[in-house]
């Protein structure tokens, strides 16, 4: 049967992709209950083969389940550097493991790792705004008219509101300058957005969603926008989400 494994990152991993210490065991529970198939990647020879995760013990550890054995013994890879490495829905997970070990049947085990990574790869991937009612996007349409929108969710280089029907003028392809991100008495950079999709809102007639990307961005644009959308997404996953803002370059 064929899996779809990924090999690890390996270049040198920025310190926010790190999970929070304190919830590593949390975050793994959720993550692999039930999980995904992963892989085990040795370091030395770039091979790897998929597992799957019966069951995992704060105190005994990941009891893993091979898919599809390797064409070299598993031998060989317990008493080699291992990285886990499983592809999620929030992006690319992966630690090094410690204790590996043959459990008899098809299993193999090793402890909770001490240090892991959640690397996310998806270009464009969008996270959902935090409950924050002080983060909001100002919007300039015209000379001396403005309006405040609320963020459904944010993209390294986009942006989905939620607006009041005819508020504005709304069609795609639209473009509207000098906008920027505001929480309390912080603001972002002035960007451009442009629309790119408009549906109805599902819940409530009288508003409408909007789809915008940024439009000939600067540099300092992409970087707040990413920095934005790092600091909500890694917050939620370490379960700090209520304090989003304090890893957010502008804030």
């Amino acid at each position: 049967m064929s899996f779809m494994i990924y090999p690890p990152e390996n270049y040198k991993i920025e310190d926010k992709f790190h999970l929070d210490v304190r919830f590593i065991y949390k975050n793994l529970e959720r993550f692999f209950s039930p999980g995904p198939v992963a892989a085990i990647f040795n370091t030395k020879t770039a091979e790897l083969f998929p597992v799957s995760v019966e069951s995992l013990d704060e105190k005994t550890g990941f009891k893993l389940k091979v898919e599809d054995a390797p064409q070299a013994s598993i031998q060989s890879f317990l008493s080699a550097d291992c990285i886990f490495v499983a592809a999620i829905e929030s992006g690319k997970l992966q630690f090094t493991i410690s204790g590996f070990r043959a459990l008899g049947s098809g299993l193999l085990g090793c402890d909770i790792p001490k240090d892991v990574v959640l690397v996310q790869r998806r270009e464009n991937f969008r996270t959902p705004a935090p409950p924050d009612r002080a983060f909001k996007a100002l919007i300039y349409f015209s000379v001396g008219k403005e309006m405040i929108g609320d963020i459904v969710d944010i993209s390294d280089k986009g942006i989905q509101l939620d607006l009041r029907l005819g508020a504005a003028e709304m069609e795609v392809g639209t473009i509207w300058s000098n906008c920027s991100l505001e929480r309390l008495m912080a603001r972002s950079a002035k960007f451009d957005l442009i629309i790119k999709n408009i549906r109805s809102n599902p819940i409530e007639t009288s508003r409408i969603r909007l789809g915008c990307e940024l439009y000939q961005p600067t540099q300092l644009n992409l970087n707040e926008f990413m920095s934005t959308r790092s600091a909500i997404q890694n917050s939620r996953v370490n379960r700090r989400i209520n304090y989003w803002y304090q890893d957010a370059s502008w804030c």
